[in-house]
């Protein structure tokens, strides 16, 4: 399969958009979800798991835009 210099950047930005989607994920949990479910408060906990289901929402559609980035491409230089 040969790529051309577009395609290849689009590689590179699909890559960068599935790699934000795992840091959004991780580090929001990590930095914020979990300093939220740490408290024996049922508000913060409640509060917590709304924006963990926020987060991962975010991550996955941010991640699945990059997968489907990567299919299209490739798709695209296959068919030529």
């Amino acid at each position: 399969m040969e790529l051309s210099p577009e395609e290849y950047g689009a590689y590179w930005r699909a890559s960068i958009y599935i790699a934000a989607g795992v840091l959004i994920v991780v580090l929001g949990y990590r930095f914020v979800v979990s300093l939220l479910f740490s408290y024996p408060n049922i508000g913060a906990t409640a509060f917590g798991a709304f924006l963990f289901a926020a987060l991962v929402f975010i991550g996955t559609f941010a991640a699945m835009l990059g997968v489907a980035r990567v299919v299209r491409t490739a798709v695209d230089a296959e068919m030529r």
